[in-house]
């Protein structure tokens, strides 16, 4: 039985035999002194353990095992090579024939970049030059215009080759100990030029030719520029969205005002379910619209602003809002699950000649002053006119005029209401209170019905009914055109009447029918 020992590779732990552990710690110590008198020896030894610590969770994960054995380290050592194997001339030999066999992975290529490294990137990718992936999106971009859009997902969404290891998987190349030293002579060449071109800057920029690089950075230079303009107005409409929801929040918890309640769809709510309803719906839009505003903040300074744990705590918070909300708004759907329908019938005067009007005042009651805000002492029992806004468009009713059976004039109120229970549903249908009035052959309607007690809606609605002898003549106000349902008022005005003309009808066995002769006519026709 070996023996077995625990070891730490760059923050990971392992269980490796003691053999097995020897032969590692002999190949670290050789490749630390290899690098030892490079300047990034430690970054380069670093990303050598990281690699190795890949190597090992890989290959335990695929033996389904715990512990590494003498021949994994054996086995792996000799995929990243010796230090010793660099000496020769070999070497490129070596290269070339693994190079084939090596996997490419998708980055944006920093250190060849024009705009974002994209077509860089793709031209590893594919194991093409890159200008002829630049001359494709830029000859796409100009006469179809189809380069534009997957370069810009593509610059969002391609993670950048930073380290040395993904600059050698973006360019195919095997990850082993003779490409981190090729990989470290290469950088260490760039410095070298990128010292000497920033010495003979001037005499470049006068010899440089090259449309197609100068034309691409002039399009780089605008896509930035646009792109901080379009983040910069980003981050001005996100704060005054996240101002005007933190308003809402107020008014919704009732810090700012308690007015505002009886309208819909905030009338719909139960008094004890607002505070949490707006809390869970200002979460569920404040989060993802933050997140968005420090996205932008992060894309125009380049810098992280929020850390993760940040993240984490405003993702629990979202998913509060979303729990909260899913569960009171199904609690307030539940107050809609049973219907019932409520009717109330009253005789009114039979007159041969009925005028039907709409009474454009508007009664305020106890509880309507208290709902305005109105002074009860000075308006109490008055009438006044209100405007079009003054009441909610829902609370309009639908007038059906039909034939009377029994020979009396006759008004129906049909009452309809939703609740929690069938009880509740009635109790939400009765709250709702209309008005008539009639005075001699006129009767007028109330332009609004309101509702009694607490005011909450339940979907309710209001039908009537007028129920009308035969031979009975009906003068009906243009006022009433947009509530009546059975008919048509417009089938009884003659061509090139005035849209306020009242129309004249006589009830007949067979229904309304207009006095007309010149409409009826025009209807015929």
């Amino acid at each position: 039985m070996n023996k077995t020992i625990i070891i730490n590779i760059n923050g990971i732990v392992f269980h490796i035999e003691e053999d097995a552990y020897e032969i590692l710690k002999s190949y670290m110590t050789e490749v630390k002194r290899h690098f030892a008198y490079s300047p990034d020896s430690d970054e380069i030894v670093t990303d050598i353990e990281n690699r190795l610590a890949e190597m090992f969770n890989e290959r335990l994960a695929e033996q389904s095992k715990q512990v590494i054995v003498l021949a994994d380290v054996e086995e792996i050592t000799a995929q990243m090579g010796k230090a010793s194997d660099f000496a020769g001339n070999d070497e490129d030999e070596t290269f070339e024939a693994t190079k084939l066999k090596s996997s490419r992975n998708l980055y944006k290529d920093s250190e060849d970049r024009m705009i974002g490294g994209v077509c860089a990137g793709l031209g590893h990718y594919f194991n093409i030059e890159a200008k002829w992936v630049r001359l494709i999106t830029l000859i796409s971009t100009l006469f179809t215009g189809i380069g534009l859009i997957p370069y810009l997902i593509l610059w969002i969404v391609l993670p950048t080759a930073k380290t040395r290891q993904e600059k050698m998987s973006m360019k195919g190349e095997p990850i082993n100990l003779q490409n981190f030293k090729k990989t470290f002579d290469e950088e260490a060449e760039m410095s070298k030029q990128d010292v000497n071109s920033a010495y003979n800057a001037p005499y470049q920029r006068i010899q440089s030719n090259d449309p197609i690089r100068e034309i691409f950075s002039f399009i780089g230079k605008l896509l930035k520029l646009l792109i901080k303009i379009l983040v910069a107005l980003i981050i001005v409409l996100s704060g005054f969205a996240l101002f005007a929801l933190i308003i809402g929040l107020l008014f919704g918890l009732g810090f700012v005002n308690h007015t505002g309640f009886e309208h819909f769809p905030f009338n719909t709510i139960r008094p004890a379910f607002r505070a949490p309803i707006f809390l869970s719906a200002f979460l569920i839009l404040v989060i993802p619209l933050l997140a968005l505003t420090l996205f932008a903040v992060r894309v125009l300074i380049n810098r992280r602003v929020v850390s993760r744990y940040g993240s984490f705590a405003m993702l629990i918070l979202w998913l509060t809002g979303v729990g909260m909300g899913v569960y009171y708004g199904s609690k307030t759907a539940a107050d809609f699950k049973s219907e019932a329908r409520v009717e109330q019938t009253s005789e009114l005067n039979i007159h041969p000649t009925l005028v039907l009007k709409l009474n454009s005042k508007i009664f305020l009651t106890a509880e309507d002053s208290l709902k305005y805000n109105i002074d009860s002492g000075e308006l109490s029992g008055r009438v006044i006119y209100g405007d079009e806004n003054f009441a909610d468009e829902m609370r309009r009713f639908d007038l059906f005029i039909e034939k009377s059976d029994d020979g009396k004039l006759s008004l129906v109120k049909e009452l309809s209401g939703r609740g929690r229970t069938m009880e509740d549903a009635i109790e939400a249908a009765q709250r709702v209170s209309y008005r008539t009035t009639q005075q001699d052959s006129v009767i007028q309607f109330d332009k609004y019905w309101s509702l009694t007690g607490t005011g909450l809606f339940r979907a309710q609605e209001l039908d009537l009914r007028l129920r009308i002898p035969v031979n009975t003549r009906i003068i009906i106000d243009h006022d009433l055109d947009h509530h009546l349902r059975n008919l048509n008022p417009w089938d009884c005005r003659s061509e090139g009447s005035e849209h306020n003309t009242p129309t004249e009808w006589i009830m007949t066995e067979d229904g309304l029918k207009c006095t007309n002769e010149d409409a009826e006519r025009k209807h015929e026709e």
